[in-house]
Parts: C-alpha cells; sequence; structure tokens
C-alpha cells in the first residue's frame, strides 16, 4: 500500500523544500552519474590514439525462431539445434512466430506434441515467448469432438494467452494472434479473406497498446500469417498497417507461415517472413529464402535495429576446439591443403593474366 506523507504544522516547510530540490536533482542526474561516460581506457603507457569506453546503454539482442511443422518427426532435432545456437548466442529472449506442433489432431495427440515442443524449449537458457499458428490451433477432422474455437483452450492453458504484449528496455513487443475465424460462423481457415480479419476486440487491444508505446525507442509485431501479403489473406491489414504508421515508431512486423524467408518495406516499417525452424522445405536454397533458420535483431540506443539470418548449427563451440597438448601428442589430425587448379600447372603453362598463383 502507498503511503501518503503529510507535513505537521510545525515543520520547518523551507528545509524541506530544499531537501525536495536535492532529491529531484539526484534522481535526475542518476543516469549521468552511474553511466559510463566515454571515458578514456586506463593504461600506462604513451599513445596519440585515445581510445574511450561507450557510454551505458540498453543495447540487447533477441531471436526469432520460425516454422516446426509439416517436416518429418526427427527433424525436432534441428529445433534443438537452433536451441544450442541460442544458448550460446545468448540473447536476451527468444520470439517465435508459430506452427510449433503438428496440430490438426485430437486433444491427446496435440498435448503429446506440446510437451515434446516446450521440452526442446525450454532447454534455453532465457525466456521465450510463443505465437500461435493454425497448426498449434486447427483441429482438422477431429474438430466435431472440439468446441468451435477447437485448440485454443489447450493452447491458452499451456503456451500463453492468444494475443498480448510487453515491455522491454523501452522497446514494446506486440504478438498477434491472426486465426480468430469468421466471426458470424467461428470458422477457421488461412485460405478464406472472410477468416482472416482481426476481430474488433483485438484491433481495440492493439490500438490502446500502441497509444501506450508512442513514447517507445521502438515497436516490434510478431504474428503468424504474412496478413499484409492480401490475397487470400484478404484486405483486412490495410486498417492495421494505417494505426502502425501513426504509432510513429513501429520498425518491423514479423510472420512465417509460408515457410520462406521474404523482405518488403511499407512506410518505414520493415515486413519480414522467416523460413523454417526444423519446418518442411521444398529444398534448401538460401537464395530463394529456403533454409532453416533463425533471426537475430540487435538493437542499440539511437540506432536502427540491425536485423540477420543465421542458419540453424551455424555455431561452433570452443570447447571443442583442439588443445595445444593435444597438438604435442599428436593426436590433432594433420591438416592437407586442398588441391588447386594451379597444382596441375606446369612450369612452362604461362598463366593468364590476372592469375594469382
Amino acid at each position: 500500500m502507498t503511503k501518503i506523507l503529510k507535513l505537521s504544522e510545525n515543520a520547518p516547510v523551507k528545509s524541506d523544500w530544499k531537501m525536495a530540490i536535492v532529491l529531484v536533482a539526484i534522481f535526475l542526474l542518476s543516469p549521468f552519474l552511474y553511466a559510463q561516460s566515454n571515458q578514456p581506457v586506463e593504461t600506462p603507457r604513451n599513445s596519440t590514439v585515445k581510445l574511450t569506453v561507450p557510454q551505458a546503454s540498453n543495447s540487447f539482442t533477441f531471436l526469432i525462431f520460425a516454422d516446426r511443422t509439416t517436416g518429418l518427426p526427427e527433424d525436432i532435432s534441428i529445433l534443438k539445434d537452433a536451441v544450442v545456437d541460442a544458448n550460446r548466442l545468448s540473447p536476451d529472449f527468444v520470439m517465435n512466430i508459430g506452427d510449433m506442433v503438428q496440430g490438426y489432431n485430437s486433444t491427446e495427440q496435440w498435448m503429446e506434441q506440446m510437451k515434446e515442443y516446450k521440452s526442446v524449449m525450454n532447454e534455453l537458457k532465457c525466456s521465450w515467448f510463443p505465437t500461435a499458428g493454425n497448426h498449434d490451433i486447427y483441429a482438422g477432422r477431429f474438430a466435431k469432438d472440439l468446441p468451435k474455437k477447437q485448440h485454443e483452450k489447450e493452447y491458452e492453458e499451456n503456451f500463453g494467452p492468444l494475443w498480448y504484449a510487453f515491455e522491454y528496455k523501452n522497446y514494446w513487443f506486440i504478438v498477434l494472434y491472426t486465426d480468430e475465424g469468421n466471426p458470424e460462423t467461428d470458422e477457421k481457415n488461412f485460405k478464406k479473406p472472410e477468416c482472416q480479419r482481426m476481430s474488433d476486440a483485438q484491433f481495440s487491444w492493439l490500438k490502446s497498446v500502441l497509444n501506450k508505446a508512442k513514447t517507445a525507442d521502438g515497436v516490434f509485431i510478431f504474428q503468424h500469417h504474412p496478413r499484409w501479403l492480401g490475397g487470400s489473406y484478404g484486405n483486412d491489414w490495410d486498417k492495421v498497417h494505417t494505426v502502425l504508421v501513426e504509432t510513429g515508431n513501429v520498425k518491423a512486423v514479423f510472420a512465417g507461415h509460408i515457410h520462406r524467408m521474404t523482405y518488403n518495406e511499407k512506410d518505414g516499417i520493415k515486413y519480414i517472413t522467416l523460413a523454417t525452424t526444423g519446418g518442411k522445405l521444398e529444398r534448401i536454397d538460401s537464395n530463394a529464402g529456403l533454409i532453416h533458420e533463425i533471426h537475430h535483431v540487435s538493437l542499440r540506443k539511437n540506432a536502427e535495429p540491425e536485423i540477420t539470418i543465421l542458419p540453424v548449427k551455424v555455431t561452433l563451440d570452443v570447447t571443442a576446439m583442439p588443445s595445444r597438448q593435444s597438438e604435442q601428442n599428436n593426436n590433432v589430425p594433420k591438416i592437407t591443403p586442398l588441391k588447386t587448379e594451379t597444382d596441375k600447372k606446369t612450369k612452362e603453362e604461362k598463366p593468364l593474366p590476372g592469375t594469382v598463383l
């Protein structure tokens, strides 16, 4: 309970005001007093180059995992590799853009798949935040045995709210739900525009959160279906895009579902789809945006976010490298240089102009 302090009639008002002014000054100056403000490095050496320590800031990183579904059951190993990568990269947290379980099944099967997925993700050394995809919600031919909302109840009981938001280091992170379905029939279908609309309830909530986030350094949106692509997704995204632009600080919108990486930009907002993190791919082709991957996002004060794509299993464990002792004991395999085209050339052959031998 908040306590309200009152001055007595005989209290020395003047001294209290002085104390209040001092306290306010300390509060306002504390960020500068305790931050590292470009101080020089400590060294006994003389140098004309002045190296300075940057001012302490709220810089941080987060990762984004993509779809896991429609691949082979054993492809759960790809997700496990992504978790290993994430722990080595040590992000502040991991976001997930949906389709975590195969779904389209009975509640019993759904629960088994949910437990498997969470058992892998819970190996992360940081917090992770889910997004509901169609595979996480749809019950398929088993829908007759479930309420019209299908697996929504199970999802919220085991993964979290269907839509939510949180603030971290003066940035806002908003997770949307793109499978509310047809408001009149409750049908859920990502191929029908009438089923790909945001409800008044979710839209009203979104606007209220964006209003809170107007003074933030940036806002990021996460959802499963890339509604901005139109087509079977309809044109309902136009109203959402409008409020995102009006907010003035929305940096990017991330989605999955199509199992392919794409990038577009509109009115200063980046629209990005991810490929998969263990889900089915037509083929492996980085030029076509088809790889198992995670997105790495770095944030620094007064700078645009740096978004990088990392193939799964790209990190290496430094402790797995050969030791000097192993080398001395001749336990390290000898390195044999790869043969090149120049190895085949004879002394009589003259190299082409510009050829490096």
